[in-house]
């Protein structure tokens, strides 16, 4: 009975740090430490393909593209020196860039919420996205910050659902 109880507890054990692994694994996956400034994904897919879908997944978040910088073209041409390909979007959220301007109306400085999207190399693709909380937390503003975390969770779809 004892053997069997042992067999049993190492069993589990070996299940609990296998599934542990996985759940770390996963979460490198898709980082949304509120701590860190930005939310991250990387996958396994081409590099055009996900600037693509990038832009419907911020759209299906409410968000509009303001803008967009290849980073590569722009650094390899200002400096000669070559890079991967980057590009920097710049995401609006209307809604709440209206809010945030009627709180601060300098708050302009800190729009907008900041994507990019980089090429790693085999065909492996990072997409970070700003953490507003992070970001906003400077202001010590209640009201941001209430504003910021509404921001942040629309961002974090915006990864996850990559």
């Amino acid at each position: 009975m004892k053997k069997h109880i042992f067999y049993l507890s190492a069993l589990l054990m070996t299940f609990f740090v296998l599934s542990t692994g996985f759940a770390q694994a996963q979460n490198k996956e898709l980082n949304q430490d509120k701590n860190s400034y930005y939310f991250f994904k990387v996958m396994n897919t081409d590099f055009e393909a996900t600037i693509v879908r990038v832009k419907e997944s911020l759209k299906e978040q409410g968000f509009g593209v303001v803008s967009e910088i290849n980073m590569q073209q722009k650094l390899t041409q200002a400096t000669g020196k070559e890079m991967d390909p980057y590009i920097i979007i710049g995401a609006c959220n209307p809604k709440g860039a209206y809010e945030a301007l009627q709180i601060d109306a300098h708050i302009g400085l800190m729009l907008p919420c900041n994507v990019i999207v980089r090429d790693l190399g085999n065909n492996r693709v990072e997409v970070a996205a700003i953490n507003p909380v992070k970001t906003m937390s400077s202001l010590k503003n209640k009201k941001m910050n209430v504003l910021a975390e509404e921001i942040a969770s629309k961002l974090q779809l915006v990864i996850a659902n990559l």
